[in-house]
């Protein structure tokens, strides 16, 4: 089974080989690339705790990181916090369910001051009454230029795998801008808010139970045996 996968490098290699293992034929087309933005640190000693929901922002904060090395972490998905112990920082929690159980996470472990290291586009925080979260942005991704034969190598897909809701909206918008049709395509995402990104009038969407490629590739392949029956 053909399972395109749009996510930016260096996730997109990641994800491809989880996929090849899997038993998938991954097909690798980066709608975006990550490129660091530029970003003041805020005095460390407001802070509790950091919050890290994509390993991107540790790949991406520089030296501004190492100011908050002594701050234990609140990682959202395995990525993240791969990334957080690659660099040698505590990890207080990895939650597997977004950022609203992160920050749940962080209160039951008494850290009320958060510093989130996030990209540009990012998830709009409820924060509990007993919570501060200072937001910097790290990174942002940006849209990649695409080559050629991208209208075939979409066409030619059995499978998407959506791991964000802009990359989901922007497939979609791919997709209708090429005359391609909704219908012969099916969709894997991350969340439920991924799969309302990339809109209705898909084949079919399979939802992850949780965010990780794991999950993301169970669902794939439930949805696979479905199309088979």
């Amino acid at each position: 089974m053909k399972l395109l996968i749009i996510r930016p490098q260096p996730g997109n290699n990641a994800s491809a080989k989880r996929a090849r293992e899997a038993g998938f034929e991954p097909l690798q087309l980066p709608f975006f690339e990550v490129r660091a933005r530029g970003w003041d640190a805020p005095d460390p000693s407001y802070f509790d705790a950091l919050l890290i929901t994509s390993a991107n922002a540790v790949r991406h904060a520089g030296g501004g990181l190492d100011v908050y090395e002594a701050l234990p972490v609140h990682a959202v998905g395995r990525n993240s916090a791969d990334a957080v112990a690659a660099k040698g920082q505590t990890l207080a929690s990895t939650g597997t369910k977004g950022v609203d159980e992160a920050l749940q996470l962080a209160s039951a472990a008494g850290h009320h001051r958060l510093l989130w290291l996030t990209g540009e586009d990012h998830t709009r925080l409820e924060e509990p009454e007993s919570l501060r979260v200072e937001t910097r942005i790290v990174y942002a991704a940006e849209p990649a230029k695409l080559p050629s034969d991208a209208r075939a190598i979409v066409a030619s897909a059995d499978m998407v795998a959506l791991h964000s809701a802009r990359g989901a909206q922007k497939f979609a918008e791919f997709v209708d801008a090429q005359r391609l049709s909704r219908t012969n395509l099916r969709l894997a995402a991350f969340s439920e808010a991924i799969a309302a990104a990339a809109g209705s009038g898909w084949q079919a969407i399979a939802i992850a139970h949780h965010p990780s490629d794991e999950a993301l590739l169970s669902a794939a392949r439930a949805l696979g045996k479905q199309a088979r029956i």
